[in-house]
């Protein structure tokens, strides 16, 4: 399957407060019963320990962060994503290309479903500048670009089981999404595997 670079109407500025609302809902949903928060609390633990502090980047409602139990960082370059629910973590409004962090400001920098929405030539640049923040390294998972999650997510817009966003940006996230290969293309020094269902995950340390 090809990879297509469809923007996704969750990034627009002027999405209408309902929709990304309902939008922000769908996505804590897929986290909690489609592994995503099973996958990132165990990458991020095999990387960085038990009670890691973490920056997560693409953080949205920080529902992951959060999910580790301790203190962390939840940045995002929207605020509205951020402020849709209090959450444990900090909040921080930032480019995950140009992080406002010190050096060695976190023990790991994170993302759960943040890759495919940059070229490989962003990804390597994001890569970088994680390296630069982390303290141990970097726990990146997304979803793999691959027909049986399309079809997963064609059906939900068919059954209309998610929001108007989720609809669209859904398929649209799968078919930007990378294989396996390919992220190891763009970090050939990086442990990427994959984990149930359809999801692979990088662990990269200094």
């Amino acid at each position: 399957m090809r990879r297509l670079d469809t923007p996704e109407l969750l990034d627009e500025h002027d999405a209408p407060a309902e929709d990304v609302e309902r939008s922000l809902r769908d996505l804590q949903r897929f986290n909690r019963y489609c592994g995503g928060t099973r996958v990132y609390r165990a990458i991020v633990r095999r990387l960085a320990g038990s009670n890691p502090f973490v920056i997560d980047l693409g953080a949205g409602t920080a529902d992951l962060v959060d999910s580790l139990g301790g203190r962390g960082v939840a940045v995002d370059w929207n605020i509205r994503h951020l402020i849709y629910r209090k959450p444990r973590a900090w909040r921080v409004v930032a480019d995950a290309r140009q992080l406002p962090f010190r050096d060695n400001a976190a023990d790991a920098v994170t993302s759960s479903h943040f890759f495919h929405h940059f070229t490989p030539e962003e990804n390597a640049q994001i890569l970088r500048e994680s390296l630069r923040v982390a303290r141990v390294g970097v726990a990146f998972t997304d979803t793999r670009r691959h027909v049986a999650p399309l079809l997963f997510t064609l059906l939900l817009r068919w059954f209309h089981l998610v929001g108007r966003i989720t609809a669209f940006d859904a398929p649209a996230s799968v078919r930007r999404g990378y294989t396996t290969s390919e992220v190891r293309e763009i970090a050939p020094s990086a442990i990427v595997e994959n984990y149930f269902p359809f999801r692979w995950a990088m662990l990269l340390r200094k």
